[in-house]
């Protein structure tokens, strides 16, 4: 196996890999809050359509809910901190 500056092939081609499943890893959470951001518009449009102060507080329900349901858990910040580990082990 041929050496690059010190460092074999293999741990390039490794670091190449984990460079591209860092970047989309982050694709993937700017996807989350992309389509987060639509759901909440919805929401707030909810909100001023509302009657009253009860279906608003509804609406403040429910993106309370969406955010803490949905927003946390499909961001994947652990897939984002394993990237993050993986890049600093490469030492390139």
């Amino acid at each position: 196996m041929s050496e690059l500056n010190g460092r074999t092939e293999l741990q390039v081609l490794n670091a190449n890999y984990e460079r591209e499943n860092a970047r989309e890893r982050i694709q993937d959470a700017i996807y989350t809050l992309k389509r987060a951001k639509d759901d909440l518009e919805r929401c707030l449009a909810n909100f001023d359509d509302a009657e009253n102060d009860r279906e608003r507080a509804r609406q403040l329900n429910y993106a309370i809910h969406y955010l803490v349901t949905n927003i946390q858990p499909n961001i994947r910040i652990d897939l984002l901190a394993n990237s993050q580990a993986e890049l600093t082990r490469t030492g390139l």
